[in-house]
């Protein structure tokens, strides 16, 4: 609850020292220079691919070498990540969608509605 006070209502940031971007967090700071300035990458032992951090390359093996998938339990539909599947149960199954303030426009996902809001809305 304090992280969330601290980054959401008393706008704590860490900024970057190297450009003008500020995180949220220590962590996501860390995360920026190493991706952003570093060049850290972790590469694929299988292909050319290579991540950004250690999770997204462990997700990419299981996805595009292990044939990982997230079954859905109310239809055909696999995904390839639970994130992925929740969206889809959430979108397809229980028609969680998120409206516009500002038009009749429904979204499937809160980035959909933000990309919405930009493109018709803010341009």
């Amino acid at each position: 609850m304090k992280k969330h006070v601290e980054i959401k209502h008393e706008g704590v940031r860490y900024p970057c020292s190297k450009c003008k971007y500020a995180a949220t967090t220590a962590g996501a700071l860390k995360y920026h220079v190493e991706s952003k300035h570093e060049g850290v990458r972790y590469p694929c032992s299988e292909c050319e691919y290579a991540a950004t951090t250690a999770h997204v390359l462990k997700k990419h093996v299981e996805n595009k070498h292990l044939g990982v998938r997230y079954p859905c339990p109310e239809c055909e539909y696999a995904a390839t990540t639970a994130r992925q599947l929740k969206f889809h149960a959430e979108s397809k199954h229980k028609g969680v969608r998120y409206p516009c303030s500002k038009c009749e426009y429904t979204a499937p996902s809160s980035q959909g509605l933000k990309k919405h809001v930009k493109n018709k809305h803010e341009s």
